[in-house]
């Protein structure tokens, strides 16, 4: 096993708490128990899953048991709109009912969702538990299920209620994605090409050049791209974990308009990797306005965004409730968006001063609006 623990790992996250293991491998599911057993050896765990990954969750609780493990699992419907505090509160309930001790264990299997809502069901139930993460979607595996961000949704926006709350480790295995529908594979591409955008043009080209294979998960390739941009957020984490250095901002890239859109829609129109395309393309617009992209740059990140069947255009969306929406983003101060742009592909950068008629132009470029905008364009 511990051969198999390091020919499996991705990255290492460093945290003030202590670091943690990030493992990507083909199969490794059914390791879990024997996983948990080494590196935490609970008396008892929680398995917090969605209807639509139940044969997972499943998986992980025999193996949980096989290694001597009492394991429960708490099944909630799927999908963003569960992500809330009153789907926190059931399980809180449920845990009180089951007696759940600090010393217990969550396990999060499922997607970015369950992932957000167990952590932050874990960070505040009995004053924090340990939890694991076993991401089940590519978006998962890129993104939400590393860095310790945990939180629920508020109608007023998304992930407005939460916690930095770090996971023991974090298993994906590539060979859940099998079932996944295309679309929902599509979406998580959506995160890693980001990685590529704002930190390593070799990952881009890639992407660019292996299509096909990265498209039909190909074992092998599928495998090593997902470590590859797994590595990429665990090494931005590990420099600002709690995103106070101006680092780990950069991993928000597309994700201001991104998340207005989702928001603006009321989370059921377009997929977060969806959004987040759409975000990148208006970032893209923005940062070719202030003159750090190339007009070829900008056309460039969207034939590869486009090769992996994402969209780059939204449509009847209003361009004002657009703008509007970004006002109740994170990463807003003193009602000022500091917004992430690309000075060059592969290179991340910040910018606080983009004037409001560069955001406006943005945000028409990548909306089939044609209604007026009522937004006052001055700088």
């Amino acid at each position: 096993m511990r051969k198999k623990l390091t020919s499996d790992l991705a990255a290492e996250v460093e945290t003030t708490g202590g670091n943690y293991p990030v493992w990507v491998g083909w199969g490794v599911l059914d390791d879990i128990g024997q996983r948990t057993k080494e590196y935490i050896s609970p008396s008892c765990a929680y398995i917090i899953t969605d209807e639509g990954v139940s044969e997972h969750a499943r998986k992980a609780q025999i193996s949980m048991e096989r290694s001597g493990i009492p394991s429960h699992i708490y099944v909630v419907p799927p999908g963003e709109s569960s992500k809330t505090l009153e789907t926190v509160q059931q399980i809180y309930s449920w845990l009180a009912k089951r007696k759940a001790e600090r010393r217990h264990l969550i396990v999060a299997v499922g997607g970015g969702v369950i992932g957000d809502m167990a952590g932050f069901v874990a960070a505040t139930y009995l004053r924090g538990m340990p939890f694991v993460q076993v991401p089940t979607t590519l978006l998962a595996m890129m993104d939400a299920s590393i860095g310790g961000k945990v939180a629920v949704d508020l109608p007023q926006g998304k992930n407005l209620v939460g916690a930095f709350y770090q996971p023991k480790f974090v298993l994906s295995d590539v060979e859940t994605l099998v079932s996944l529908p295309e679309r929902e594979l599509n979406s998580g591409w959506a995160e890693a090409i980001k990685h590529g955008l704002i930190l390593d043009e070799n990952l881009l080209e890639i992407f660019e050049n292996k299509v096909d294979e990265v498209r039909s998960l190909d074992r092998n390739i599928a495998t090593e791209i997902i470590r590859k941009s797994v590595a990429i957020k665990a090494k931005i984490v590990s420099r600002d974990e709690r995103e106070t250095l101006g680092i780990r901002i950069l991993l928000n890239y597309g994700h201001t308009i991104g998340h207005a859109i989702e928001s603006s829609t009321g989370y059921t129109k377009y997929l977060h990797g969806e959004a987040v395309s759409i975000g990148m393309m208006a970032a893209a617009k923005i940062g070719q306005l202030v003159g750090n992209l190339t007009e070829e740059e900008v056309r460039r990140q969207e034939d590869v965004l486009k090769s992996y069947g994402l969209p780059v255009k939204a449509r009847d969306l209003i361009a004002e409730e657009i703008i509007q929406a970004t006002t109740s983003d994170k990463k807003t101060s003193d009602g000022t968006v500091n917004w992430v742009l690309l000075e060059g592909l592969g290179n991340a950068v910040t910018n606080n001063t983009v004037p409001k008629n560069y955001v406006l132009d943005a945000v028409n470029s990548v909306i089939k609006d044609d209604q007026p905008s009522k937004v006052d364009g001055k700088n």
